[in-house]
This record gives structure tokens, C-alpha cells and sequence, in this order.
């Protein structure tokens, strides 16, 4: 299945519901394979909401008649999950970066970048196609094209060191209680 194919129209679809499509990705349990959309509300930024179970089943019942129509193979070879980005939230676009600076966040990349494809930072300003993170005191900037995965890593934060060179300090955490919730579509045997 290409993703890049199905993405675009899925975005708009929930956006249409109130919803950002923060991430998406196929995996395989067991012998089924599963398409994982994460979802944020479109407002978050601004009105802190956390992704409830109630917003995962409305998004999920909202997008399966139109898949149905859109996309009829679809959920024939696919079961269909949708989750909260969780407080290891998955950071996609720029925009993600941008909203979380001074937070920690792991990243890797698809090739080396001076020896190195795994960082773990405080996210930085985020500028033409870049993000600058603080790893051990030393400024990192990453081509947001070239990484191949990057999440929050809120568990670390306690334990690694603050930035030391970033202008944008970490004053206060934003809110990261709440539970992980998800809506499962079952794949019939």
C-alpha cells in the first residue's frame, strides 16, 4: 500500500472531523496487518485537549464509510486502528517541531549526518527545512527531509541534563499526564 497515496485524502477527511492526522504507518500483528492513523484535535496547540477513547471512535466511525467509498480495498486487507499521538508522540512536520521546542525528543535519520543517525535533544528553532537540537551541550542541525523517525521523549527529560545554548529554555513541561487510548477496528477471520 503507498501511504503517500492515502494520506493526503485521510488528512482531509479528519480535519473535516476536527482532527489532525499526525501520523500514519502500516504493522504487521501477528499475520494481519494493520493501518495506525494517530490523530491530534486540529485546535491542541491552543486548547491543550488530550485525544480521549471517545475521539478515537468518533474519527474511527467517521472514516469508515468514506473509506469504504474512497478506498473499498481498504479495510478488506487492512484492519484500521486509531489512536492518540501519546506522550511519545510521533513528530512528523516541521510544524510538530516547532510546537514542542524545548522539549527532549529522540530522532534518527536515514543516512549519517557528520557519523551520526541517532540523536536524543532538546528541540531547538526549527528554520528552512531544519531543526536544531541541544544534544550534550552541542547544537545539531537536522534536515527535516532526512529524518526517518523522531518522537518525544518525555521519560528522559528528568534525567538529561537542560539545554545549556538554546535561547528558548525550559521553563515549564506542557501538561503530559493522560492516558494512550486507541480505537481498534477488529479484522474478521
Amino acid at each position: 500500500m503507498d501511504l503517500k497515496k492515502v494520506q493526503p485524502p485521510l488528512e482531509r477527511q479528519l480535519a473535516l472531523l476536527g482532527y489532525e492526522l499526525v501520523h500514519l504507518e502500516t504493522a504487521r500483528e501477528g499475520r494481519d496487518e494493520v493501518l495506525r492513523l494517530y490523530i491530534d484535535h486540529l485546535d491542541a496547540e491552543t486548547s491543550r485537549r488530550k485525544v480521549t477513547l471517545d475521539d478515537c471512535t468518533t474519527a474511527h466511525e467517521g472514516l469508515a464509510l468514506w473509506m469504504d467509498v474512497e478506498f473499498p480495498d481498504l479495510r478488506e486487507k487492512l484492519g484500521v486502528e486509531v489512536s492518540s499521538p501519546g506522550m511519545e508522540r510521533p513528530l512528523v512536520k516541521a510544524d510538530h517541531f516547532r510546537r514542542f521546542a524545548g522539549r527532549l525528543c529522540r530522532v534518527q535519520t536515514a543516512a549519517p549526518i557528520n557519523g551520526q543517525k541517532r540523536f536524543k535533544g532538546w528541540i531547538g528553532p526549527v528554520a528552512e527545512g531544519s531543526v536544531t537540537l541541544e544534544e550534550d551541550g552541542v547544537l545539531k542541525t537536522i534536515p527535516v527531509e532526512a529524518i526517518q523517525k523522531a518522537r518525544l521523549a518525555p521519560f528522559d527529560e528528568e534525567k538529561t541534563p537542560r539545554p545549556k545554548h538554546l535561547a528558548a529554555r525550559l521553563t515549564e513541561l506542557p501538561d503530559a499526564d493522560g492516558v494512550e487510548t486507541s480505537a481498534v477496528e477488529d479484522e474478521e477471520a
